[in-house]
């Protein structure tokens, strides 16, 4: 299950909880997520579920999609991450089977990657360079 809090200045204006794999926000009111703002293109950005992780990825958007304050095209989301649409932010949280099983042990211990994990890492990791 992910939460999801759209805020604006700091304001929660709605909290979705969801299990939905694709999760699309924009401007259009048929989004998942709409945002009624100039600044948010018709269809900007989309949440997605896969091979176990969540990303959030930016639909050639006019104004971007930023996570941490970092201008991305797609990036895998992380337990209370921030993106930031227009002047909206979206915080994801993760239910705690999903926290606990990306993060078994609180990060204490070196995760073990396997050959196809870790290639998979490297080329997501190539894509976002660009």
């Amino acid at each position: 299950m992910l939460t999801i809090l759209l805020k604006f200045n700091d304001k929660v204006l709605k909290t979705i909880e969801t299990d939905k794999e694709t999760i699309t926000i924009g401007r259009n009111a048929d989004n998942d997520i709409p945002i009624d703002n100039l600044s948010v293109s018709k269809r900007h950005a989309t949440i997605r579920y896969a091979g176990g992780e969540y990303f959030i990825e930016d639909e050639n958007s006019t104004n971007g999609t930023y996570l941490n304050e970092k201008l991305v095209l797609k990036s895998v989301l992380a337990h209370k991450d921030h993106i930031t649409i227009g002047k909206h932010t979206i915080e994801v949280v993760f239910d705690s089977a999903h926290t606990e099983a990306a993060d078994p042990d609180n990060a204490r211990d070196t995760m073990m990657l396997t050959t196809e994990k870790h290639k998979e890492m490297l080329k997501r990791q190539k894509k976002t360079k660009k």
